[in-house]
């Protein structure tokens, strides 16, 4: 699931800016092993918990290699580190599951793309009989969103209200009287309803769970051990992140420098096939290399499920569940997902060879985080074409440190830190939350030029 607010195009233009314009080298193919630090990942991770994310964690695969970080912390209270082996909640990561398990039917002959909802599901839509299942995987169905403030504003209202527990049926029911964004395949829109529908189509096919059909078909045969579909059950399972998010203004939106909310626990079945999943870095690398490497989908299948649709977007597309992007380097395929208390995106080339999983344990719609994180995932996806121009271009300094009037420090969010220093030095030399942001200094000082400006101080540049 990714709350509408938050479009990927966005998030992908801001990474893609930050790639290199050279011609990608011949990528490896050893078999990966254990993870393992990595200094330059550590980095990248601080950069998004000076922009205010509580935590950070990354797993990368680079071909012959495991690389994995964690920064921040999982547990504001306890200050419980961040690791990137910790379970979490993986929003709209669910839909490339779900389109797998769509497709693995129509391989079996029990299902067609060309299949209409109405086929499998009477009378849910007023249009039924013209929106086609291939138009509900690919966001081209034109029917409209169900994930509004109608659903979500009561997970913030009151804490009785994260308990609810929403029937599929019900959530398609909230959009089923309006009128089509556009008529089914003239256009695309991202709607998580279209994700509820064909997980729908699954159950109505199948005659079990969309649950059990994920578990049987996928997690199983990938032994992905830390993930589960918990539809009812508002605790993660296994050794978890906790999850924040800012305050939510019914009318304003997020309430950008309020304090976090712990959101950890709250019924997740107003998600259900758009983002329900828990799991964790590992899993989700794991599932996104064998996709790509055709463990799981005939190559007729895997090619529907890669072939992308327009988006209006400069080099992003979108498949069957997949989010697919041209760079200057070479194609990725993916999915981001955002749900309350974390943002997440898992990227790979497109032989699966090469794949990183990242997440915050924070969800923000849009913010000086958002964009650290668009700049992360620019630097990620460089990580997965190791001949192509190295590093990242430093187009601008990842944060800016400002002294104000009340002598407060800021890193795109000003709630995070205070200082009474008044040099640029000395702001990199301070403890400005915990004690690993002193390693945090020392990176930025070897890795941008970050600009301390007030009344008091004139610009300087530390290094």
């Amino acid at each position: 699931m990714r709350i509408p607010s938050v479009a990927v195009s966005g998030l992908v233009a801001a990474a893609l800016a930050l790639l290199p314009v050279a011609a990608p080298g011949p990528a490896a193919a050893a078999r990966p092993v254990a993870a393992h630090p990595d200094r330059q990942l550590t980095q990248l991770l601080d950069r998004l918990i000076i922009a205010g994310a509580p935590g950070a964690a990354a797993r990368v695969t680079d071909g012959h290699r495991v690389r994995a970080a964690g920064r921040g912390v999982a547990d504001v209270r306890t200050d419980r580190p961040m690791q990137p082996d910790l379970n979490v909640r993986i929003g709209s990561i669910t839909k490339p599951m779900v389109a797998t398990v769509v497709l693995q039917l129509v391989g079996e002959g029990r299902l067609s793309l060309d299949d209409t909802v109405e086929d499998w599901l009477p009378g849910i839509l007023p249009n039924g009989a013209q929106v086609t299942v291939r138009q509900l995987l690919t966001m081209t169905s034109g029917v409209p969103e169900y994930l509004t403030g109608r659903i979500i504003g009561p997970l913030y209202a009151s804490p009785p209200n994260r308990f609810r527990s929403w029937d599929a049926r019900e959530l398609v029911a909230v959009v089923a009287g309006q009128p089509p964004t556009f008529p089914p395949g003239g256009g695309f829109h991202y709607s998580n309803t279209n994700y509820v529908l064909a997980g729908l189509i699954v159950e109505a096919v199948t005659g079990r769970s969309l649950g059990h059909e994920l578990t049987q078909r996928v997690f199983r045969p990938l032994r992905m051990r830390d993930t589960t579909f918990p539809v009812d059950r508002p605790t993660l399972a296994g050794p978890s992140a906790r999850g924040y998010s800012l305050p939510i203004d019914p009318e304003q939106g997020p309430v950008e420098g309020g304090t976090l909310v712990d959101i950890t626990v709250y019924n997740p079945s107003f998600a259900w096939a758009a983002g329900n999943v828990v799991s964790s870095l590992e899993d989700v690398t794991r599932f996104l290399s064998a996709l790509l490497a055709g463990r799981l989908l005939s190559p007729a299948l895997l090619a529907e499920m890669t072939a992308w649709v327009d988006t209006g977007q400069p080099e992003v597309g979108y498949g069957t569940g997949l989010q697919v992007i041209r760079t200057p380097c070479g194609e990725v395929i993916g999915h981001d997902g955002g749900i309350p208390g974390f943002a997440t995106m898992a990227l790979a080339t497109a032989d699966g060879r090469r794949v990183f999983a990242l997440v915050v344990n924070q969800y923000f719609p849009g913010g000086a985080l958002s964009q650290v994180f668009s700049e992360v995932v620019g630097a990620l996806m460089v990580r997965l074409f190791p001949g192509c121009d190295a590093a990242p271009s430093r187009h601008r300094p990842m944060a800016t440190y400002a002294m104000s009037g009340e002598e407060s420090l800021t890193c795109g969010d000003t709630r995070r830190f205070r200082t009474v220093e008044r040099s640029c030095e000395q702001l990199c030399q301070r403890t400005v939350r915990t004690t690993s942001d002193l390693r945090l200094c020392d990176d930025l000082r070897n890795d941008h030029a970050v600009e301390c400006s007030s009344a008091q101080l004139t610009a300087v540049q530390c290094r």
